[in-house]
């Protein structure tokens, strides 16, 4: 994915540095001009100096090729803004920080898809946001054992749609323990069928966790 950064903050910088691991491409726009230089040292990114504030700016980050952008700036103003001029140039995808939630009606009229509350798991969310696009993401840790609780929309198209849980090929290491559907709540068995728009509340090890989201979103 193609993912453009506003803010090196230490929130945005850490999540840069994951998907940057992850292979993804990732711009990181900042308006310091020695912290931007200094990232450039140490990330393996493209770094430009520059507001994200500006649409020159936005367009040199390469906002037409865009897939995702995240404004992670402390100054909800700026973020807004950002996000204004995402939408003006055809970014589909905007996930954005805020300080404040009484913004949230602000942020959501610009379009914006999930406005984050920075947290001590921010940066994780963040990525899993990005790279998992219509699943919430829940870890849970008991030492070296953990699990993911993940909620998995199913997209309109979706190759799983008319089809049963039995038939999907889903890891034994996975199980759709709930489906959300018409505002009431399913507990499925082997031959349920899944719809478009259906919510799978699926439970599984975080290895599986990719693996079951390609098989229901295709």
């Amino acid at each position: 994915m193609y993912i453009i950064i506003v803010g090196a903050s230490k929130i945005g910088q850490t999540l840069a540095d994951l998907l940057v691991r992850e292979k993804h491409n990732v711009v990181v726009v900042e308006k310091d001009e020695v912290k931007a230089k200094k990232l450039a040292e140490l990330m393996d990114a493209v770094i430009i100096n520059g507001s994200g504030t500006e649409i020159d700016v936005l367009n040199e980050a390469g906002a037409d090729k865009a897939d995702v952008i995240v404004p992670a700036t402390s100054d909800d103003a700026v973020n807004l803004m950002v996000c204004e001029l995402a939408k003006i140039l055809g970014i589909q995808r905007r996930i954005t920080l805020s300080t404040n939630p009484k913004h949230e009606q602000i942020f959501h009229e610009v379009g914006v898809e999930q406005i984050i509350y920075p947290s001590g798991t921010i940066s994780n969310h963040l990525k899993n946001l990005i790279t998992r696009p219509g699943i919430s993401n829940i870890l849970l840790s008991n030492g070296e054992a953990s699990a993911n609780i993940v909620e998995i929309i199913i997209p309109e198209g979706s190759e799983v749609v008319g089809r049963m849980i039995k038939d999907l090929g889903i890891p034994e290491g996975a199980i759709i323990a709930g489906i959300h559907r018409d505002n009431e709540l399913m507990i499925p068995g082997g031959s349920t069928v899944l719809e478009a728009g259906d919510k799978l509340t699926v439970l599984g090890k975080p290895e599986y966790i990719d693996k079951v989201t390609e098989i229901l979103r295709g």
